[in-house]
């Protein structure tokens, strides 16, 4: 099986991809600027690194993931200009783009009725509903009990780690986009 290799943008994404994907996937943070501020041009150039020591590591396809947190932008067209941009910088490599519909956390949200059923710190019996597009961490920072506070890197890879793909594909086109762009098919 050809490894996949994953650019991530931040800690949380990190330790929780590293948890479900460590034993098929090469997984680096990227050290170039981010943030909402950041252009394109600055995301897309600030890659190079990374996806050269994904394809000296012998991947067979390279993902970026990036948050699009609170961008002015519509999420499709910046989707869009995204993947042109790294599509046309890295035209000799097999790099794409997915994007979560605001976080990282909206993909745990996408299977949160499962969650809180396996999770102590989660309230029991929450409902599913889509948070596509919805600030996912401070939706997220509700589903917890009031005496544990969320934290990306402590949290984010338990709910990863369990995360029903199949179920959350179902909610979050956004992850249904990444999973594709992974080649998994299946449920998990």
């Amino acid at each position: 099986m050809e490894q996949t290799g994953i650019i991530v943008d931040g800690p949380g994404d990190y330790h929780s991809l590293r948890t479900r994907f460590r034993s098929n996937c090469k997984i680096l943070k990227t050290d170039g600027p981010r943030g909402v501020t950041v252009s394109i041009d600055d995301m897309v150039s600030h890659a190079s690194k990374q996806i050269s020591m994904l394809m000296a590591c012998s991947c067979g396809r390279i993902v970026v993931l990036l948050d699009f947190e609170m961008r002015a932008d519509d999420y499709t067209e910046f989707m869009v200009r995204i993947a042109e941009k790294f599509a046309q910088t890295y035209s000799e490599y097999p790099v794409s783009v997915a994007i979560p519909n605001r976080m990282i956390e909206n993909w745990y949200l996408a299977d949160i009725a499962y969650l809180s059923q396996c999770k102590a710190f989660i309230k029991n019996n929450l409902r599913q509903k889509i948070y596509e597009g919805l600030h996912g961490k401070e939706e997220l920072k509700k589903c917890f009990i009031s005496k544990f506070s969320y934290s990306e890197t402590k949290h984010g890879p338990q709910l990863f780690e369990i995360l029903r793909f199949d179920v959350a594909r179902q909610n979050s086109h956004s992850f249904d986009d990444f999973l594709s762009k992974m080649n998994i098919t299946n449920g998990n």
